[in-house]
């Protein structure tokens, strides 16, 4: 079973942000983040490409209010929504706080 966890800043966090943003049901959506490519043309008509590769997961806090309750899973005390298929071998995440914003990382199986 896929299992979330959260750092005490991370539920700090995502309060403060539940409050400033005035979510009547705040809850975290949990999601994965694929490479993202641009590509531009050269002076020689040649395409050039730039890819990003992010960090594979993201957090973000939003209003429930509207999700059907059957997509809310309750984690740690925090209201979730994954947005994945979570594979075989991955046993969950952990939530904490880096550089002022949520941060997903992987939990060993």
């Amino acid at each position: 079973m896929f299992v979330v966890s959260f750092s005490t800043e991370a539920k700090a966090a995502i309060a403060d942000e539940a409050i400033h943003g005035a979510y009547a049901k705040p809850g975290v959506w949990i999601n994965r983040q694929g490479a993202r490519g641009d590509v531009k043309r050269s002076p020689e008509g040649q395409a050039e490409w730039t890819i990003e590769r992010p960090y594979p997961w993201r957090a973000r806090v939003v209003d429930f209010t509207s999700l059907d309750p059957k997509h809310i899973q309750v984690f740690d005390g925090v209201l979730v929504q994954l947005i994945f298929n979570s594979l075989p071998r991955e046993a969950g995440v952990h939530v904490s706080v880096r550089n002022g914003g949520l941060f997903v990382e992987p939990t060993d199986a």
